[in-house]
Formats: C-alpha cells, sequence, structure tokens
C-alpha cells in the first residue's frame, strides 16, 4: 500500500509538473508575442494596431506625417505705427514618441499623436512696446474689449447673457469705478471673464503725463483689480484709444501689453443697436477685438450677436487667450 501512494503520489506530480511546463512554453510563446508586438485591442486614431510590430506601427505614423505638420506664424510689427499681429506656434507629430506610447500601451487603450511645439523666429515679446489692436487672423477666434468707467446698472445684465451663452471674455476698468465697485470686480472675475486696466479715471489722457504719473496710475488700477480678484491686469488700453511712444513704453515696463481693438461699436454714441449689429456682423474677422461699454443697447446687442458669431465658427474668448499663440490647428484624423 505504501508503495502505491507513492506510486500515485508519483503521477500526480509528474502530471503537474507537465502542466506546468506546458503552460511555461505556452505563456512564453504568448508572452514574446505581447510585449514584442502591440497589445491587443490598441487603437490609434480608431485603428485598430493590436498585433502591430513596432516597424509596422512606425510605417503607419510615418506615411501620415505630411498632413500633421503645421509650420509657426511670425508676428508682424509695424514700425511705423509700432503695433504688431501676434504670432502662432507651430506644431509636428514626434514619431519615435508617439511610436513608444503605442507599443506601451494598455490592451484596449485609445492612443492619439505626441505633438511637438515648432515655435516661431519672431514673437510680440521681442517687441514688448507694440500695440495690438487684433489677435492672429488665422484663428477663430474674437474677443470683446468691454470699457467700463460708467454704467454699472447694465454689468449685470451683460453677465447674465455672457453666462447664458458660456462665453468668457475681457472688461478693462478704471481704478475710479473699480474702488467703489469689488463686488462687481469679484462677480466679473467668477464669471470666468478676466479684468484688465484702462487708467485710474476716463478723464485721464496718458499722453500729457511724465512716465511716473503714468507708472503710477497703472499700479493703482493693478493693486485695486488684483485686491478684488487674485490677478494682476496684463493688458492697458487707453482713454480715447490715445497713446504715444512713452505710453507705449511705460506700459511695456510693467510687464503689460497695450491693446487696442480693430471693431468699434461706437455705443457711447447711441447709434442704435441695428447700426452697432451691421459694425460687427459685416467686418467680424479672425482675431478682431470688439470694442464695447455697458449701455443699453449692448446689452440688447449681446443678446443678438453672440449666437450670429458663434454660427460663423469663431470662438468668444478672453483678451489672454486671443493673444496665446498656442493654437492647434491640426487636424488629426
Amino acid at each position: 500500500m505504501f508503495i502505491l501512494f507513492i506510486s500515485s503520489k508519483t503521477k500526480i506530480v509528474a502530471l503537474v509538473l507537465l502542466l506546468v511546463i506546458g503552460s511555461v512554453l505556452f505563456f512564453k510563446d504568448t508572452a514574446v508575442m505581447y510585449f514584442k508586438g502591440v497589445k491587443p485591442g490598441v487603437t490609434f486614431l480608431e485603428h485598430n494596431v493590436g498585433g502591430y510590430s513596432r516597424d509596422e506601427v512606425t510605417e503607419l505614423i510615418a506615411a501620415k506625417y505630411g498632413e500633421w505638420v503645421i509650420s509657426p506664424v511670425d508676428a508682424v510689427y509695424d514700425e511705423q505705427y509700432s503695433s504688431i499681429i501676434p504670432e502662432l506656434w507651430g506644431y509636428e507629430v514626434n514619431i519615435p514618441k508617439t511610436v513608444d506610447k503605442i507599443m506601451q500601451a494598455l490592451p484596449d487603450e485609445a492612443v492619439y499623436p505626441v505633438l511637438e511645439t515648432r515655435l516661431p523666429d519672431i514673437s510680440i515679446k521681442d517687441y514688448p512696446w507694440a500695440y495690438i489692436q487684433q489677435g492672429n487672423p488665422l484663428k477663430k477666434e474674437v474677443s470683446f474689449m468691454i470699457n467700463v468707467a460708467w454704467g454699472t446698472e447694465f454689468i449685470g445684465p451683460m453677465l447674465n447673457i455672457l453666462a447664458d451663452e458660456d462665453v468668457s471674455t475681457s472688461f478693462f476698468v478704471v481704478g475710479s469705478w473699480a474702488e467703489n465697485n469689488i463686488d462687481l470686480l469679484k462677480q466679473i472675475a467668477e464669471g470666468g471673464h478676466t479684468v484688465e486696466n484702462h487708467g485710474h479715471t476716463d478723464a485721464e489722457v496718458y499722453t500729457d503725463f511724465s512716465p511716473e504719473e503714468i507708472k503710477s496710475g497703472l499700479e493703482r488700477v493693478n493693486s485695486i483689480v488684483f485686491a478684488a480678484t487674485g490677478r494682476r491686469p496684463m493688458y492697458y488700453t487707453p482713454h480715447k484709444g490715445e497713446y504715444n511712444d512713452l505710453v507705449l513704453e511705460t506700459v511695456s515696463r510693467l510687464n503689460m501689453r497695450t491693446v487696442l481693438w480693430s471693431l468699434d461699436t461706437v455705443d457711447w454714441m447711441e447709434p442704435g443697436v441695428e447700426a452697432m449689429k451691421s459694425r460687427v456682423l459685416d467686418n467680424i474677422h479672425g482675431g478682431a477685438i470688439v470694442l464695447m461699454h455697458p449701455t443699453d443697447d449692448t446689452v440688447v446687442l449681446l443678446r443678438e450677436i453672440i449666437p450670429v458669431i458663434k454660427d460663423q465658427g469663431f470662438q468668444i474668448v478672453t483678451m489672454e487667450k486671443l493673444l496665446d499663440p498656442d493654437y492647434d490647428r491640426i487636424e488629426i484624423k
């Protein structure tokens, strides 16, 4: 009996060993396939690449590389007017990094190309004093420049419309108004809008001031805005659009940028809603900066033009986003 028991146990052990050896051989072959090729179910731009070798993946990406290269666009400086149109970054697909990403993907993972930035030769940073009156025309974006020194009663209705339309933009406030409307400043910022600098009062024309007076006025507004919103203004727009080289230089030394506009509603002249609509919608363009103020007619104007601007394929954004060179123009498919 003892011998039979040993014999049976030996048979069981032998059987187990055979199963283990077979499993090892099976999983070894599977592991080789698993780690040398793309894992099952991995998709690249909705194309199933499961089982592809590294060479096959590289060939697939290389064949489409030309479709995924966008050249950068240089900023354009106008020496006569000291103005500049912002640059745009370019992009290209990094083939080795994209291949590695696919090869390392988990089963059934969706993978997208790894993009790398291509910087332009000329940027607005090369001309910090130059003013901007529009974003890059290749961007399907526009921004509303809402200058605020009065019209307080219309700010709330304007904010409601912007919220209903899921639109963010930029309010340029004078310091004397801001000091008396801290809660509105906070409400503007909480609505996803940026608060920028319009001088300390709308009676100040900085072209008549010394560099020290200009700097003091700008910093005073910046301090008020920062205390209320936690964000320091990045942009300044002058009263009546008046500037000179001294103003531009002083603004730039505060790490700010002077901005003007490419479209003007002239709402302060009360031309009527229809006239303002024509001025905007007949001339809307990529990178447009649309000047407006808080008036009764402007509230109506916002309600009527925002859906039309969106239908034309434009996104309405803050000044900061409008002037951001990081704008993806690659259609990956």
